[in-house]
C-alpha cells in the first residue's frame, strides 16, 4: 500500500530543541520534532528485559484485532525517504507499525489515527532509545529514556519529565526524586533543620485544614454551564463548547493531524485514553486506597495527578515509584550527584553561603527551586535566617517565592511565624483571650540581700504572661548563641513588647529617642555605708533597673554596627533579638516586593491576622499595600473571624489605627462571626427563679404604646458588637464604634439576644452609648432570649455591677430622651408561664431572683445588701415614676370621651394584674377630675 501526500502524516521537517540540554547532541542526529515535537529529547536504551516487558503490547497489537476495524498490512513511502510499514484501518495508520526516517531514527510500536499513540521504542542514530507510552506522538506515561552516560526511567508529560523517576549512573549512584524537565524538584530525604509548623504547638487549634483526595473524575465531569434551554444568555458560539461535533470539522482526522494548535475535544480524549489503558482500570475509577494531595503548589498538584492517572501501571510497581511520592529512599542505591549538590544548596542558604550558592546555580548544578521531602525549598532556608542576599539571588535564578511545603507553609508565613511569636498577641475580647485577673509585673526580683551582684540576668528573671490564662512563667533563656530559627525564644516577651517593624518600639518610641539614659541609672537605691568595705566591688550592689530602661538601653546597644553575641547578659540579649527582629521585617518586606502573596497562605493562619493581632500598625499597613484580602477568616472551629473582629477588640490607639485601615479596604463592614450559639458572658449569672409569680398578664393597652414593625435580624457577632462588648479603653472603644458607624455599620442586628446599643449598656461604657444614639440607634429594638430592650438591661441584675445608681438613672433619661418607650410591652418567661408587662415588671421581676435581698428583712442583710437593696430600690422606684409620666403624657394627646371607653372596655372585672391596674386606673381618674376642674 503506497500513498503520496502532499503533507507528510508523520512531519519530521521542524524538530524542536532536544530536552536533554546537558547532553551534547551526537554527530548524525539534527533537531528536529515528530508530528509538532514528538521525541524532543533522546535518553539511552533499556535492558532487554525492560524493553520485552514494554514492548510486549506493541508487538502482539493486542486489542486491535478484538475491536470491528478491519486491518491491512501494507507499506507507505514517500518520495524524501520515510517509510512506514505495519497495520492500516478506517484508510490511517491504525495498530502496529514501524517507521523510519533518512536520518536513521526509527519508532517501532503502535499508532492510532496516524499518530504514534500506545507503547512504542523510538531510536536515535547514536543508540540512545525511549521505550515506554506515546500520547498524540508525545512521550506520556512511565518510560525508559537511555543516553550513553546515564538511564533515566520515570514519568513523562508531553514530551518532558514530569513526575518521579530514577537516574541511573555508571557507577551505580542514582538521584531519585520528583523531576521537572531536566530538574530534580523534590528529594525524597528530609533536611535536619527543616522548618515546621508543629514546633509552634500554640496554632495547633488553627491546622484544620485537611488534604484533598486526588480524583481524575473531577476532570471528566467539567461542565461548559446551564444547558441551551436552562440560559438565559445563550448566544450561538456556545453551541461550540457545548457539542463536540462541531468543536472541529467532520472528518477533520483525514487531513490535519496537527493537535498542537486544534482544540481537543472531551469525546476525543476519551477515545484517546481508552486506548491508552485499555488492559487496566481507568484512570478515572478510583479504586484501592485513595491518594490524597502531598503538596498544594499548583505544579505538584500536577505532578501528583499525573503519577495517580498511571499509577495502574506495571512499571509503577516495578521501578518503585510510589516509595518516591511517600519519601522512602530506602529501596535505591547511593546518592547521585545532583541530589548532592541540591541538599548542599540548601544547607549552605541556611548557612548564608552566598558564594557557594551562587557557584552551584551558575554551574547548574542544582535546581534553585529544590525542596527536601517535606518541601523545605532552597528560598525558605535562607528567608528563615534573613540571608537577604541568597534570597534575592534564589529568586534572580527562578525560585518560586509562593512555593508551599508539604505542610501548606510559604516563605513569608515562615517569616510571620518567627516575626510574631503568640506571646506578641494581644488579649482582646473578639477572641476570648482577655485574662480574667490582674497581671503580674513583668520584672520580679528575686529575693536577695540589699546590696547584691548587679550582673542584671542573676538579679532579675523576665517573666511572661500567656494571653488567655493568668499565670506567668519565665522564658527559656540560653546562654549559647541564639539560632534564628528560635526567635520566640530567649526573648520573647521583651521582643514581642517592642513590636516595631522599622526598628520602633511601642514602650520606647522613636520620638523619645534615647531621652533620660543617663539620668535613669540614678534611680538605683543607695546602699548602706555599713557594708561598704575595701573587699566589695560594684558588682556587690543591687541596681534597680526598670523594665523601660533595659528596652532603652538595649535598643541603644542594637544601633550599633556589632551588637554583640546573644550571650552577653539581658540587655546584649534584648539588643541582639531587636537587630534580628529588623532583619527578618527587611526579609518580609523583601518578599513582598519580589511577589510573596499574602493571600496564598493559611497556615497556620493568613499573615494579616499576624499583624492585626500583634496590633502592629506599620505591618498592617505593607500587607494592605501588598493586596492582602480583608475578607479572610478563622477557621469556623475558631469562629470564623475576620480581621476586622480582632482590631475592634484591640486595646488602645492601635485598635483604632488598624480598624480605620482596615476600613478603607473592607467589602462587607457587618461580616459575622459563626459565634451565634455563644452566650455574653455577662449575661451567665447564676440566680434562682423570680419568686415573682406570672398569672399570663397580658401587658399593657395597646392604645399606650406604638407597635413596632421592626424584626431584628440575629446571627453572629459583627465587629460593632465586639466593640460595644469591650470593658477597657472606653475612648478608644468609642472611637472604634464611631469609625464603624462611619462606615455603614448596622446598629441594629443582634447577637446572643444583644444589640450593640445593649451590650455597650452590659459592659458600662456610656461613651459607647451616647456615639450609638447619636448615630441613630434604636432604643426600642426588641431583643430576644429573654432580654427585653435596651432599658430592660439598665435594670437587670447581671451587669448592675457596670455603673453606679447615679449613672444609672443617668442613662435612663439619655435613653427616653432618645425615644426609649417605656411602655413597650416586655415578655417575661419562668418556666411554662408567660406574661407580658412594661420595663418596670421586667425590673421587679429580675429583683425577686435576688431572693435574700427581695425577702429578708432589712435588719438580717448586711451592709453590702443593705446598700445593694437600696440601690435597686431607687432605680425600680425611679423607673416607675417615669413609668407613670409616660401614662400620663400618652394619656393628655387623647380626645376625653375616647379614652373613658377605653378604660370602660380595658378596666373589667377579669383584667389581668387588677391590683395595679385598679390603682393606676383610680389615679388616673383623679388627675382627670383635677384637669377637669382647673379646665372649669
Amino acid at each position: 500500500m503506497e500513498r503520496d501526500r502532499p503533507f507528510v502524516v508523520l512531519d519530521y521537517g521542524s524538530r524542536g530543541p532536544l530536552e536533554e540540554q546537558n547532553a551534547q547532541p551526537p554527530a548524525t542526529e539534527h533537531p528536529r520534532r515528530l508530528d509538532s515535537g514528538l521525541l524532543t529529547a533522546r535518553d539511552s536504551s533499556v535492558s532487554p528485559a525492560e524493553e520485552d516487558e514494554e514492548s510486549e503490547g506493541p508487538l502482539s497489537g493486542r486489542g486491535l484485532k478484538e475491536a470491528s476495524i478491519q486491518l491491512v498490512h501494507g507499506v507507505q513511502t514517500w518520495r524524501d525517504g520515510c517509510v512506514y510499514r505495519g497495520e492500516f484501518g478506517l484508510n490511517v495508520k491504525l495498530g502496529y507499525g514501524e517507521f523510519s526516517w533518512p536520518t536513521g531514527e526509527t519508532y517501532r510500536g503502535q499508532f492510532y489515527r496516524d499518530h504514534c499513540h500506545g507503547l512504542g521504542t523510538y531510536v536515535w542514530p547514536d543508540g540512545s532509545s525511549f521505550t515506554g507510552t506515546f500520547y498524540l506522538s508525545h512521550r506520556e506515561g512511565y518510560g525508559s529514556m537511555n543516553l550513553k552516560t546515564r538511564l533515566f526511567q520515570g514519568l513523562y508529560k508531553a514530551d518532558i519529565r514530569f513526575g518521579p523517576g530514577i537516574e541511573t549512573y555508571p557507577d551505580g549512584s542514582q538521584d531519585v526524586g520528583l523531576w521537572f524537565r531536566t530538574h530534580l524538584i523534590k528529594l525524597v530525604t528530609k533536611t535536619a533543620s527543616s522548618f515546621s509548623v508543629l514546633s509552634y504547638p500554640e496554632f495547633s487549634a488553627f491546622l484544620t485544614c485537611s488534604r484533598e483526595r486526588i480524583s481524575l473524575s473531577d476532570e471528566e465531569g467539567v461542565e461548559w454551564g446551564p444547558l441551551e434551554g436552562q440560559d438565559p444568555f445563550f448566544y450561538e458560539y456556545k453551541r461550540f463548547l457545548l457539542s463536540d461535533s462541531l468543536t472541529l470539522p467532520p472528518e477533520m482526522q483525514a487531513y490535519s493531524t496537527d493537535h498542537c494548535h486544534l482544540p481537543m475535544t472531551s469525546s476525543f480524549r476519551r477515545e484517546l485514553d481508552a486506548r491508552i489503558f485499555l488492559d487496566d482500570i481507568p484512570p478515572f475509577v478510583d479504586d484501592g486506597e485513595p491518594w490524597f494531595t502531598a503538596n498544594k503548589t499548583p505544579l505538584l498538584v500536577k505532578i501528583q495527578k499525573q503519577a495517580y492517572k498511571f499509577r495502574n501501571k506495571k512499571a509503577h510497581t516495578s521501578w518503585n515509584m510510589g516509595a518516591i511520592l511517600e519519601g522512602d529512599r530506602g529501596g535505591f542505591a547511593s546518592i547521585g550527584p545532583k541530589e548532592q549538590f541540591s541538599q548542599e544548596l540548601i544547607l549552605k542558604a541556611e548557612e548564608g553561603d552566598h558564594d557557594r550558592v551562587y557557584g552551584i546555580l551558575k554551574d547548574n548544578l542544582a535546581y534553585a527551586d529544590v525542596t527536601d521531602a517535606k518541601g523545605y525549598t532552597v528560598l525558605a532556608a535562607a528567608a528563615v535566617h534573613c540571608h537577604n542576599d541568597i534570597v534575592n539571588l534564589l529568586l534572580d535564578h527562578g525560585a518560586n517565592v509562593n512555593k508551599f511545603t508539604d505542610e501548606g507553609l510559604t516563605p513569608l508565613n515562615m517569616c510571620f511565624l518567627l516575626y510574631y511569636p503568640s506571646e506578641s498577641f494581644k488579649p482582646n475580647v473578639a477572641e476570648r483571650t482577655v485574662p480574667q485577673e490582674n497581671p503580674k509585673p513583668l520584672f520580679t526580683p528575686k529575693p536577695s540581700p540589699s546590696c547584691v551582684e548587679t550582673h542584671v540576668e542573676s538579679t532579675y528573671e523576665v517573666v511572661t504572661s500567656s494571653p488567655g490564662s493568668g499565670e506567668q512563667k519565665p522564658p527559656s533563656c540560653t546562654s549559647g548563641s541564639q539560632e534564628d530559627g528560635s526567635a520566640p525564644g530567649t526573648q520573647q516577651s521583651l521582643e514581642s513588647e517592642s513590636s516595631f517593624p522599622s526598628g520602633q518600639g511601642t514602650v520606647s518610641d522613636r520620638e523619645r529617642g534615647l531621652e533620660g539614659l543617663p539620668g535613669g541609672l540614678d534611680v538605683s537605691p543607695p546602699c548602706s555605708e555599713a557594708h561598704f568595705e575595701s573587699d566589695l566591688c560594684v558588682r556587690s550592689y543591687s541596681i534597680q533597673l526598670s523594665r523601660d530602661m533595659l528596652e532603652k538601653s538595649a535598643q541603644a546597644y542594637s544601633m550599633l554596627q556589632v551588637p554583640g553575641a546573644p550571650d552577653k547578659g539581658t540587655v546584649r540579649s534584648m539588643a541582639w533579638s531587636m537587630v534580628k527582629r529588623r532583619c527578618r521585617w527587611l526579609t518580609i518586606k523583601l518578599l513582598l516586593h519580589r511577589g510573596a502573596d499574602p493571600n496564598l497562605c493559611c497556615v497556620p493562619m493568613r499573615a494579616l491576622f499576624f499583624a492585626v493581632k500583634a496590633g502592629d500598625v506599620d505591618g498592617v499597613r505593607v500587607l494592605l499595600e501588598s493586596g492582602a484580602r480583608t475578607d479572610i477568616r478563622y477557621p469556623p472551629q475558631l469562629g470564623a473571624l475576620t480581621p476586622l473582629h480582632i482590631a475592634a477588640a484591640l486595646p488602645g490607639e492601635e485598635g483604632v489605627r488598624i480598624t480605620e485601615l482596615l476600613l478603607h479596604a473592607i467589602t462587607d463592614v457587618d461580616a459575622k462571626a459563626a459565634d451565634q450559639d455563644d452566650v455574653y458572658k455577662l449575661g451567665k449569672l447564676d440566680l434562682l427563679p423570680s419568686s415573682l409569680k406570672l398569672n399570663n398578664e397580658p401587658g399593657p393597652p395597646s392604645t399606650y404604646y406604638t407597635a413596632s414593625t421592626c424584626v431584628a435580624e440575629e446571627g453572629g457577632r459583627t465587629a460593632l458588637h465586639v466593640a460595644c462588648e469591650r470593658e477597657d479603653s472606653h475612648q478608644c472603644a468609642r472611637d472604634v464604634v464611631r469609625l464603624l458607624l462611619s462606615h455603614g455599620a448596622s446598629p441594629n442586628l443582634l447577637w446572643s439576644g444583644h444589640s450593640p446599643l445593649s451590650l455597650s449598656i452590659a459592659s458600662g461604657n456610656d461613651l459607647v452609648v451616647e456615639e450609638l444614639l447619636s448615630c441613630g440607634a434604636d432604643p426600642n429594638l426588641p431583643l430576644t432570649r429573654g432580654l427585653g430592650s435596651a432599658l430592660c438591661v439598665v435594670c437587670d441584675l447581671a451587669y448592675e455591677q457596670q455603673r453606679s445608681t447615679d449613672n444609672k438613672i443617668t442613662l435612663v433619661d439619655r435613653l427616653l430622651n432618645h425615644g426609649a418607650d417605656i411602655l413597650k410591652p416586655v415578655t417575661l418567661t419562668q418556666g411554662d408561664r408567660v406574661a407580658v408587662g412594661t420595663v418596670v415588671d421586667y425590673g421587679y421581676f429580675k429583683f425577686f431572683q435576688d431572693r435574700k435581698i427581695a425577702h429578708c428583712p432589712f435588719h438580717v442583710l448586711l451592709p453590702a445588701e443593705r446598700e445593694t437593696f437600696l440601690a435597686r430600690k431607687r432605680l425600680l422606684e425611679y423607673m416607675g415614676s417615669q413609668l407613670r409620666l409616660a401614662v400620663l403624657a400618652r394619656e393628655r394627646e387623647w380626645d376625653r370621651k375616647a379614652m373613658s371607653r377605653s378604660r370602660k372596655a380595658e378596666l373589667c372585672p377579669g383584667h389581668t394584674m387588677k391590683k395595679r391596674s385598679l390603682g393606676l386606673a383610680k389615679a388616673l381618674a383623679a388627675e382627670g377630675q383635677e384637669l377637669d376642674r382647673e379646665a372649669n
